[in-house]
């Protein structure tokens, strides 16, 4: 079924654009989430609304950044992210929390999409909700893998060798 039969299926036969181009949007999204990133270059590519947001205020943008992925599909998803910022979106747009993608990207901790990112003019600076720029997120995500590596079974001899210091 084509979206715009679907759109005047769901309309009771009135023809609304919005709920069309809403339909389209929900698409992108969609496809940001399952991770079928040549959907969503096509989507971009296509027209279209790259600057619409969830009820949360999240943009296609943030939904890619968020987006947890392995290393096989980074180049995928670094392609959608410039596709999405060449077709307009804003990489300093905030959500309900004041996050930006760059927060967002640095919650995952991919260095390949905060440098698209910052190379296309996202600030280091913002502040969210709560009162934290983006890097926070990074030196957290980092300090969270490094006790996960302190906390393997292997290094557990290590961490119990006498003249270890205790930490407040």
């Amino acid at each position: 079924m084509d979206i715009k039969r679907k759109s005047l299926l769901d309309t009771n036969g009135n023809d609304s654009s919005f709920e069309e181009d809403q339909l389209i949007t929900d698409k992108l999204f969609a496809a940001i989430v399952s991770k079928k990133f040549k959907l969503a270059r096509i989507l971009a590519e296509g027209g279209v609304d790259v600057k619409a947001t969830l009820p949360s205020g999240i943009t296609p943008l943030m939904a890619a950044c968020d987006a947890v992925i392995d290393d096989r599909h980074l180049e995928k998803k670094c392609e959608v992210i410039s596709c999405l910022i060449r077709n307009g979106a804003d990489v300093n747009a905030k959500d309900n929390d004041d996050r930006t993608p760059l927060h967002y990207a640095c919650i995952n901790g991919c260095q390949d999409i905060i440098e698209i990112l910052k190379e296309n003019g996202a600030d280091q600076f913002a502040v969210d909700i709560n009162g934290q720029v983006p890097k926070f997120y990074s030196d957290k995500n980092f300090m969270q893998n490094k006790f996960k590596l302190l906390t393997r079974r292997d290094s557990i001899a290590v961490i119990n060798k006498p003249r270890m210091c205790d930490y407040y």
